[in-house]
């Protein structure tokens, strides 16, 4: 009894602040929300990059845009390309040593099932993987035929866990609303999105219209959308026969401009491409402004110089000039001619097996940037 006579006395409870009591705050428990001042930052994991400029981090939202017709869905298919195949034109993966074999979850709510296939084998062309068996990397949902918006974001919803992907596609967002200008019910959405590409640590891609009279992202939706996303791209249509000025002669009569108008990052500069028909199927083509490839005359393929950097790379010091690489690595590979040296060099560079250094990257007195590896692409042994 004596000592429970000396324990110190139980201080009061602390009385409810009078403060906007009627918000209920003072019961909420937010001990899991400050920030931990010792948790280390950690960079973000871009998955694509073009020119060397990175874009769409892993776990949060991007937006696709533009006037209804102009080309969208056919920039979502660069995008898809170049997660499987590695590229798709100036766009690359970057993620190749993180996620060698990333899944893509592509998410149709407007076309009929015929289109959809065409958009699969579009996909499929690019990225030079099979379209006419099951792929383990790609997989569609469609939700044409699922009546309610309730309904379709439960689908993808059980779609995403059952998939598991690393990169979502969902085109297009305003099927996952009942109504576009209703706040109370758009703002949960965006929420849930956000939480959606954190949770799954994937990159989530969604295509939202523009409203048809002015270059801005259409209702309530694009409004929350624009403040929320990191970065949004807008795809411009072009028929020169019928716009005035002066017209472009390096461009087809009907081509495609993409810009990034929203970015975290760095912005990725503007690209152009067209519709090319291709073994029967309508693709999108990056125009240029280079003069044409040259046909090569070299055997040798761009996977086995990919081989040879990598068994070769700590050979030579880098960065390294373009000598160093032909007599470390072609020329132990048998490569001994000039002009072939010429055209794997020309190969090594387009594929972005090797970039050249920036300028800020170059020593004093040095004229011309050396090559380094593309260590996105390249995973030395």
């Amino acid at each position: 009894m004596e000592e429970q006579n000396n324990l110190p006395p139980i201080p009061p409870a602390e009385p409810i602040p009078e403060f906007l009591a009627g918000d209920h705050w003072f019961e909420e428990d937010i001990g899991n929300d400050f920030l931990d001042f010792t948790e280390p930052y950690t960079p973000p994991r871009y998955t694509l990059e073009r020119l060397g400029v990175p874009f769409a981090n892993v776990g949060e939202l991007h937006i696709v845009s533009g006037k209804a017709g102009h080309g969208k869905t056919h920039l979502m298919i660069q995008f898809m390309s170049a997660i499987l195949g590695g590229h798709c034109g100036g766009t690359y993966y970057r993620l190749t040593e993180q996620r060698p074999k990333p899944i893509v979850l592509y998410v149709d709510t407007e076309q009929g099932k015929d289109d959809t296939i065409a958009l699969k084998n579009k996909v499929c062309k690019l990225a030079q993987i099979p379209h006419d068996q099951p792929s383990a990397q790609m997989k569609i949902l469609r939700l044409r035929d699922t009546e309610t918006a309730i309904e379709r974001w439960r689908k993808i919803l059980k779609a995403v866990w059952m998939v598991k992907p690393t990169d979502i596609f969902i085109d297009g967002m305003l099927d996952i609303v009942e109504d576009y200008n209703d706040q109370v019910e758009c703002q949960p959405v965006i929420r849930k999105c956000m939480m959606l590409a954190t949770y799954y640590d994937a990159s989530l891609w969604m295509v939202l219209h523009e409203n048809p009279m002015v270059d801005k992202l259409v209702g309530v939706l694009g409004s929350i959308t624009q403040r929320k996303v990191a970065e949004i791209f807008t795809v411009r249509k072009h028929i020169q026969s019928r716009e005035s000025g002066r017209k472009k002669d390096n461009r087809p009569d009907i081509y495609f401009t993409v810009d990034q108008v929203k970015a975290r990052n760095r912005d990725v500069a503007s690209w152009d491409f067209e519709i090319a028909i291709e073994d029967g199927w309508a693709v999108p083509r990056e125009c240029t402004d280079s003069a044409p490839m040259p046909e090569f005359t070299t055997e040798h393929t761009p996977e086995e110089l990919k081989e040879w950097i990598t068994d070769k790379w700590n050979t030579l010091k880098w960065p390294a000039s373009r000598t160093d690489v032909e007599n470390h690595i072609f020329k132990p590979n048998g490569v001994t001619d000039t002009k072939e040296m010429k055209e794997l060099m020309t190969i090594c560079i387009n594929r972005r097996f090797l970039v050249l250094q920036s300028k800020d990257e170059m020593e004093q007195g040095q004229k011309n940037p050396r090559l380094k590896i593309n260590e996105d692409i390249i995973l030395p042994l």
